[in-house]
């Protein structure tokens, strides 16, 4: 079914659009695939929610860039009942159904039987009691499952995946001039959403700032994702002599990865005692890749897969961390050396366009 057929407009529009809100929300995807042109194989994909977060890097931004490899590409709004769902797969045909978690109540490949199902799963989801069982139910299902580590995808082969591939979370490339790191202050950010919920990453922070801050004096802590009714004691909590915390409210993704441009190091403590944090690749790290930040990572995950001694700093070790900080903050040459070796490695590895090759391969074989 590799030529699958575009639908006319008048029959890819019949019972789907409604005088809802919902019918709505389909438009867009009728549109869009009527412009597509080629006759390559179709992959329809399912996102967990819309476009931010790991559902704009792994669904919506991976869609798009399939297309240079040949596909055509489909996101179904989010938001669509399953009779919809239902009614637009059976009308267009796909060759193959992306997935991405269960964290969508309709994203469960019983619900879609006749479709070839790829899995995506970029978290440990199965390590979360409300979505344990149906991910867990889910592997015997699927046809693969696209994962985004190495731990993910050798839990997924255990639990009766019948296939697990490791595709790497990709980001576009913004490929704009960045601040040089001789003009940026000394700000250290800590990118990670919802921080408090990570109390042993965030203790380790705190530790690390606090010594920091003992040998250097004018450092600032930055935290991200505030939002409306968060305690401020939060931020509070990481305070010390000679540092300035700022905690700063969630915004557009856009919004996010600019302010990057004045930070000299970035930090990825992962903590893999904590069963869900086992499943993390990369993350925020994309965001200080692509701003030429240095990183300081845990040796967990996918980190020690892709950073070497020239691209970044991968411990456990509490005093390399507050060593390797202090002798980079002290050294704006050696931090933009660093950063520089790490972009080009991102470039080459961690972009959407390199995602987008891996999953191509990913999918294509089974086409095939």
């Amino acid at each position: 079914m590799l030529a699958s057929r575009f639908l006319p407009i008048s029959d890819s529009l019949k019972g789907i659009a409604r005088p809802t809100l919902q019918g709505l929300r389909a438009l867009p995807v009728h549109s869009t695939q009527i412009l597509q042109s080629g006759r390559g194989p179709l992959a329809v994909f399912l996102p967990a929610r819309g476009p931010n977060g790991a559902s704009l890097l792994r669904i919506y931004a991976i869609a798009r860039q399939l297309r240079a490899h040949g596909w055509r590409t489909l996101v179904l709004p989010w938001r669509l009942t399953l009779a919809q769902r239902r009614r637009f797969i059976a009308r267009s045909a796909p060759d193959i159904l992306v997935m991405q978690t269960a964290r969508h109540a309709l994203n469960d490949p019983a619900l879609y039987s006749g479709c070839p199902v790829f899995y995506d799963m970029d978290d440990a989801d199965f390590h979360l009691p409300h979505l344990a069982d149906q991910v867990r139910a889910a592997m015997p299902r699927v046809t693969a499952v696209i994962a985004g580590s190495r731990y993910i995808a050798d839990w997924a082969r255990a639990a009766g995946a019948p296939a697990a591939h490791v595709v790497w979370t990709g980001t576009p490339v913004l490929g704009r001039a960045r601040p040089g790191q001789a003009d940026r202050p000394t700000v250290i950010a800590w990118a990670q959403t919802r921080p408090m919920d990570y109390r042993r990453e965030g203790d380790r922070v705190r530790a690390l700032v606090t010594r920091l801050a003992g040998a250097r004096a004018g450092l600032t802590l930055r935290l991200y994702d505030r939002q409306p009714g968060d305690d401020p004691a939060y931020a509070q909590s990481f305070a010390a002599p000679g540092l300035t915390v700022e905690w700063r409210a969630a915004c557009r993704y856009r919004d996010y990865l600019a302010s990057f441009d004045d930070v000299a190091l970035g930090l990825a403590p992962l903590a893999p005692e904590t069963p869900f944090s086992r499943g993390k690749s990369f993350g925020k790290v994309l965001a200080y890749l692509d701003a030429r930040v240095p990183v300081i990572a845990s040796a967990a995950g996918e980190h020690g897969r892709f950073f070497t001694a020239e691209t970044g700093v991968v411990s456990n070790a509490a005093k390399v961390w507050e060593t390797a900080a202090l002798d980079l903050l002290a050294d704006a040459t050696g931090r933009q050396a660093m950063a520089d070796a790490a972009y080009e490695q991102y470039r080459a590895r961690l972009s959407i366009k390199a995602a987008a090759a891996r999953l191509d391969d990913v999918l294509g074989r089974y086409l095939a």
